[in-house]
């Protein structure tokens, strides 16, 4: 839980420079899309016990004319292989839907508890007023907490997922995804607190101790050691430690 507080604090320092899109994603977008990694065929994660996996295509996620495609990057074992998977989110699916929802159920009907579940899919929502942070915070929260259950490919070979890393985002539609360059010494090479005399009470202790925490985590996430986004990144949660 705390390592998921963490990245949603790292979601909230982007570089402030999307506003409403003047243009929706469409069809024309494929090819800049494939060449930037998005998949061109994809599921969701999501418990697909006794349930058919619904597979979708990056021509079918654009066919929506979304607001924002998201590709995120997570390291995990699939079939006893450490991988680096990719996955696409649609700002126009609903990805924190009920099952009744994904199954396609109409809850108007009477025994609409009766209806077998053939295949789970996203309902498609308005994304008019999901700005890019709401995405960013729905997608990485769907993605680190969902776990992939029954996983089966479109020829019915099951694909089984394990050891599944924290999610990352690469892209939000032709953006890369970047944290805000706050405090370029920490964790630089010619960090002030680096020609600072130690001292030697028990708060500073325990500050140290703390820093060294922080360190890890950031580590953790990936941030690599002596990089301004790595300083951002220690700085960020001493911070919020201190609230």
């Amino acid at each position: 839980m705390k390592l998921l507080k963490i990245i949603a604090l790292l979601s909230l320092i982007t570089i402030p420079q999307w506003s409403a899109a003047a243009e929706r994603l469409s069809s024309k977008d494929y090819d800049k899309l494939v060449g930037l990694g998005y998949n061109k065929l994809d599921a969701y994660s999501d418990d697909y016990t006794n349930v058919k996996t619904y597979w979708y295509t990056l021509e079918e996620h654009l066919k929506l004319k979304p607001k924002f495609l998201g590709l995120l990057t997570q390291e995990m074992q699939v079939n006893g292989k450490l991988q680096i998977n990719s996955h696409v989110y649609n700002s126009k699916h609903h990805v924190f839907a009920s099952r009744n929802e994904k199954c396609g159920n109409d809850t108007k009907k009477l025994f609409q508890v009766l209806k077998k579940c053939k295949e789970l899919k996203m309902p498609v929502i308005e994304d008019n007023n999901i700005s890019v942070d709401n995405f960013v915070r729905t997608i990485l929260d769907h993605c680190n907490e969902t776990k992939v259950k029954n996983l089966k490919t479109q020829e019915g070979v099951e694909l089984k997922i394990s050891e599944e890393k924290q999610c990352r985002i690469k892209y939000i539609n032709f953006k890369r995804y970047e944290f805000a360059k706050v405090l370029k010494e920490v964790g630089g090479k010619n960090s002030e607190t680096t020609n600072k005399p130690k001292k030697t009470n028990a708060s500073t202790k325990s500050e140290i101790n703390n820093l060294d925490v922080f360190k890890e985590q950031c580590e953790d996430l990936g941030f690599k050691p002596r990089t301004e986004k790595f300083g951002d990144c220690v700085l960020r949660l001493v911070e919020s430690s201190k609230k």
